[in-house]
């Protein structure tokens, strides 16, 4: 996501990109070295794996997202943007089958409970209540993206699941794609919005979604350009 947004964010924007030899998340004083005199910080540092173990989790997502507000706050930052995950809600999809099936409209609401599906779920999961920690008590604005699935490429993700995914996996990536056009402008707008405090659902318009859009739209007032029409294996 990183070189996404540093091709496509917009000129009004100046960036300054950090990389993990920049700043390491599991330092606090160098972070907040490196986000002195900025208005906002999107955080995207962390351990992206499903299968990743709670020890090989607890430095990047736990402790990482603890320095980055902690950092964020004491640099004088206006704005955190914190990049979660829909893993955050990924057991909607294992056990109630209303949420994968294409001909219900059923779809999760970015308020709805939080059901993790794996511990770097939870580890997202504990981000965004850190945010709103850091929100309510601290003054910090955060706002958290429940990101879908980015591929490198920008083309549909394959119809295939992976090992340990839930039913009707083939085309869960599929419905939870984000475009790069849509990534950047998810972004631009959680920087820019008035709130406090939101989570947001972060998956273009796709057929058969079961991520709902419109906290994005009421929130921060973004809505998605692209999407999957058609999903493979389906008219």
């Amino acid at each position: 996501m990183g070189g996404i947004l540093r091709a496509g964010m917009s000129s009004r924007f100046r960036c300054r990109w950090l990389s993990r030899s920049d700043a390491d998340v599991t330092d606090l004083p160098a972070l907040e070295r490196a986000f002195a005199d900025a208005d906002a910080v999107v955080h995207l540092a962390a351990d992206a794996r499903v299968s990743a173990a709670f020890e090989e989790l607890l430095a990047p997502n736990l402790v990482g997202a603890y320095n980055a507000y902690e950092a964020a706050l004491r640099a004088g930052v206006r704005r955190v943007v914190f990049a979660s995950s829909n893993h955050v809600m990924g057991m909607y999809q294992w056990d109630d089958a209303r949420f994968a099936d294409p001909a219900s409209p059923q779809q999760v609401a970015a308020e709805a409970p939080v059901r993790p599906d794996s511990l770097y779920g939870a580890s997202k999961a504990w981000g965004e209540a850190l945010g709103r920690f850091y929100a309510e008590r601290q003054g910090l604005s955060v706002v958290c993206l429940r990101i879908g699935w980015v591929t490198p490429d920008d083309a549909r993700p394959p119809a295939r699941g992976k090992k340990d995914e839930p039913p009707d996996v083939a085309r869960r990536g599929q419905r939870m794609w984000l475009s790069h056009r849509d990534c950047v402008t998810l972004v631009e707008a959680a920087l820019t919005a008035d709130v406090l405090f939101s989570v947001v659902n972060g998956v273009s318009d796709n057929a058969g979604r079961w991520f709902s859009l419109e906290e994005g739209r009421r929130l921060i007032g973004w809505r998605p350009r692209d999407g999957l029409r058609t999903l493979d294996g389906e008219r």
